[in-house]
């Protein structure tokens, strides 16, 4: 199988395409030659900024936040939380990476960075004020649907298969139950959670399926147990449905935007891809970058997925 040309860009490379070209230097101008600047807001997508009353610098700038309601989000719940980032995927067994890149999703096993900070705060405190799936960050209007996530990462023409839409509507718990944990075992409760099953009682293939998903697809550090939603994305993925990377990436954001907050920050590397190729300005030389995560390699589930290849389960595809 080829491998896709639309790899996830690493930060340095778009550090360069993005980067502005140093202005030359000039003389200071007197006091008398410095206009008198109001910074500007831009109101909707497509319209010019509207300067905002009882702010003047002697330098333009760009209004960080859309509102008062997001700078007040952006103090009370981002400014001072932590990230959960994406990993890059390896896996030293081939089917798992074979289907991985026929799912089209080759691209997230190759994840450099993680992202940055301010932009990625900025990105969710300004969400309340989002229109026409776009957000405003740093004077642009940035696109963060399904759309402009499978563009952003090479996965264009994705969609969900019938199967899986039939699956959302009229999921059969039980049944998923018994597909991830070979018929061991049904929902349990956990902290917070009406349906969870152990991530020990799931079988070598989905627990391996699992790290993926919240590795890249859903991130998160809420590993021991997987929560309902996770479940069935897992036994989508195991019967073989078509599934579109980018509307479980956006309903992921806007799942954490929604809740209560209190969890890491999750998404900071495609939040910042999706800014830098909208034109975010970043300040190179100020932006905190988010530390890089170390890949996940899945050694201790080695044998699990080269013997169940054979049963046909994980490599079966949904042709509707």
């Amino acid at each position: 199988m080829e491998e896709s040309s639309n790899l996830v860009p690493n930060l340095n490379e778009m550090m360069e395409e993005y980067a502005q070209p140093e202005e030359e230097v000039r003389q200071e101008p007197t006091m008398e030659e410095v206009p008198i600047e109001t910074p500007e807001v831009a109101t909707s997508p497509g319209q010019q900024p509207q300067p905002r009353k009882g702010k003047e610098k002697m330098v333009e700038e760009v209004e960080e936040f859309i509102s008062d309601e997001a700078y007040s989000i952006w103090r009370s719940h981002y400014n001072n939380k932590g990230f959960v980032a994406e990993r890059k995927f390896t896996n030293p067994i081939s089917p798992f990476i074979e289907m991985i890149e026929q799912r089209g999703w080759g691209t997230f096993c190759k994840h450099q960075k993680s992202g940055f900070a301010a932009i990625v705060k900025e990105f969710y405190s300004n969400m309340v004020g989002r229109k026409d799936n776009t957000i405003y960050v740093r004077g642009v209007w940035v696109p963060y649907g399904t759309e402009a996530i499978n563009k952003a990462f090479g996965m264009e023409g994705q969609r969900h298969g019938s199967k899986f839409k039939k699956l959302l509507k009229n999921p059969n718990k039980e049944k998923i139950a018994r597909k991830l944990t070979d018929g061991k075992v049904k929902w349990g409760h956990g902290e917070g959670e009406q349906n969870v099953i152990n991530r020990g009682d799931l079988t070598e293939e989905a627990k391996v399926w699992f790290y993926f998903l919240a590795s890249v697809l859903v991130p998160t550090k809420h590993v021991c147990t997987v929560r309902e939603q996770e479940a069935i994305l897992l036994y989508a993925i195991l019967k073989g449905c078509k599934l579109n990377a980018g509307a479980i990436i956006e309903n992921s954001i806007m799942r954490y935007h929604e809740g209560n907050k209190r969890g890491l920050i999750p998404h900071p590397n495609t939040i910042t891809v999706l800014c830098l190729k909208a034109g975010v300005k970043a300040k190179w030389d100020e932006e905190e970058e988010i530390p890089k995560t170390s890949p996940l390699t899945l050694t201790g589930v080695s044998k699990g997925p080269r013997n169940q290849t054979k049963q046909g389960a994980i490599i079966e595809t949904e042709t509707a």
